[in-house]
């Protein structure tokens, strides 16, 4: 039904456009503040620039920045404070 109503590719479209500053978001949000630090990045300035760039237009570029490479970093120092 909303293939019919935006069109195939607009809905892709739209779809990246939501999903994945969302999806960054969650996972910021999910992760603690020590494993951040941990990896030389700051948890609350990841989410406020995720969700002013959601606003702006760019939120899936700079949500998949986040996906990509700071995640991977922040997840390996999670990693080693577990053990």
């Amino acid at each position: 039904m909303l293939a019919d109503v935006f069109g195939g590719p607009d809905l892709l479209l739209m779809l990246i456009w939501l999903v994945v500053p969302l999806w960054a978001l969650v996972d910021v949000l999910g992760r603690p503040v020590v494993a951040f630090y941990a990896a030389g990045s700051n948890k609350v300035a990841w989410a406020i620039v995720i969700v002013v760039a959601t606003f702006l237009g760019v939120g899936w570029l700079l949500g998949g920045y986040y996906l990509i490479g700071v995640r991977r970093k922040v997840r390996a120092h999670m990693e080693r404070l577990s053990r």
